[in-house]
């Protein structure tokens, strides 16, 4: 199973600095890079169609926006 420490790894030395990059393309990178294993590709919860790796990726991220050591760009609803 993929720890944290890997995902950032894996964040930290393939995704492009210093431009934007979507959430989509982080999976795609992770995916690529990370030893997954059926554990990873299993849904996070009973129910849900989310893999766990996903999820732990999304965790990584807010983590990391919180200590300030990326930035995330919200996505605003227009009406």
């Amino acid at each position: 199973m993929i720890a944290a420490r890997q995902v950032w790894g894996i964040i930290q030395g393939h995704v492009p600095r210093r431009q934007w990059v979507s959430s989509e393309d982080i999976y795609a990178i992770v995916e690529l890079h990370g030893e997954l294993d059926d554990e990873d590709r299993e849904p996070r919860s009973p129910g849900s169609i989310t893999p766990r790796w996903k999820t732990l990726v999304r965790t990584v991220l807010t983590n990391r926006v919180k200590k300030g050591r990326i930035q995330s760009r919200k996505r605003h609803l227009q009406s």
